[in-house]
């Protein structure tokens, strides 16, 4: 899938779509240039600027769309505009992809064909990702090439957003942020409420992995991917859309699952902070939700709440004698839910059974 033209029809075909011309083509060159073609500078320095740029021209953009949300709504808003399924989509769709410079590499050709095949194979557009994992390529080239708009334009982060703007359209706006929880953990929410058991199965055939929702021991739904994470995410996506509408009317999706103590984590606390810090999350928040027993014998729980970047996901720890040790049993059980939904950087702990 490298590209078969020159590299000078590939500059003109990329400034078409970006409806700017380089004053220096160089530049442009750079940007295309996967870091496995060794007879040229490869994309790396731009794209490194180029991700800080985006983020930057989309943080400024949605600071003064909503001058009175707080700081946790707009890193969502920035990281499902920047994530990187959204850019990859945004390669895919504009065929960025196709101008990529690289030395045949079967593994990478395959990767991002398989991704080309489902995103030009969807009924309707996706308005952001965050459900699948891509070809680090794809996001690679968009990042690179806006880091060659950014410095051939002057470093001017106005103009880098007028020409950027349109191609990440349709944005993910506020609304619609806020009603999009991750389908792992939406599914395991919508099953407990109900009671209800999960179990996701897997198989796999050669190197295709299966996966498949069970609720009380009921086939629900299954799906495929050469990766276990995305058949894992696709397969609670699609379990979500056969269950019954959950009856809870609470804004954000909320997990409430009792596992012994012993089996919670020391330092949960300070290993969920450091992994909203590494996920550019907002800080998470604890509150008590309840208090038990007599005065010389109280009893607390307490929940946590972490703004994803693709959803706000609020989980509740079970009863401790002290809050911190409350706070820290819904902490353990964050991590666990969000281990379960697919997120790499989570803690490893020994398999619990929901």
């Amino acid at each position: 899938m490298a590209s078969t033209m020159n590299m000078e029809e590939s500059i003109e075909a990329v400034e078409a779509i970006l409806k700017y011309k380089f004053k220096a083509k160089k530049l442009l060159e750079e940007a295309l240039t996967h870091p496995s073609y060794t007879d040229a500078p490869s994309y790396q320095r731009l794209e490194f600027l180029g991700d800080s740029a985006l983020g930057l021209a989309v943080s400024k953009f949605f600071f003064t769309t909503y001058p009175d949300i707080a700081e946790g709504p707009l890193t969502l808003l920035r990281a499902a505009n920047v994530c990187d399924e959204k850019l990859a989509r945004v390669a895919i769709r504009l065929g960025l992809y196709k101008y990529i410079r690289y030395n045949n590499v079967p593994v990478l050709t395959d990767m991002i064909s398989e991704f080309v095949t489902l995103v030009e194979g969807e009924e309707e557009m996706v308005v952001h990702g965050g459900v699948m994992k891509v070809p680090g390529v794809l996001e690679d080239i968009v990042e690179s090439v806006a880091g060659a708009v950014y410095v051939d334009c002057g470093f001017n982060l106005q103009m880098l957003w007028i020409i950027f703007r349109p191609l990440l359209e349709p944005l993910a706006m506020l609304d619609f942020i806020l009603a999009q929880p991750q389908p792992i953990s939406a599914l395991y929410e919508a099953c407990n409420k109900d009671g209800k058991q999960v179990d996701i199965r897997y198989q796999s055939e050669g190197h295709i992995n299966i996966a498949s929702v069970f609720v009380d021991d009921t086939f629900i739904a299954s799906r495929s991917s050469r990766t276990k994470e995305n058949a894992k995410l696709h397969a609670a996506k699609a379990a979500l859309s056969k269950l019954p509408k959950s009856k809870g009317g609470d804004a954000s999706p909320q997990t409430n699952v009792d596992f012994d103590e012993s089996m919670e984590i020391e330092g949960a606390k300070m290993k969920v902070n450091e992994l909203c810090i590494k996920r550019r999350w907002p800080k998470p928040t604890y509150r008590v939700d309840e208090e038990f027993g007599p005065p010389h014998d109280k009893r607390y729980a307490s929940s946590i709440q972490v703004a994803l970047s693709d959803g706000i996901l609020r989980v509740k720890g079970n009863k401790r004698s002290r809050v911190k040790d409350a706070e820290n049993s819904a902490a353990s059980m964050m991590l666990r839910v969000l281990q379960e939904g697919g997120y790499e950087g989570v803690y490893k702990f020994k398999e619990l059974a929901l």
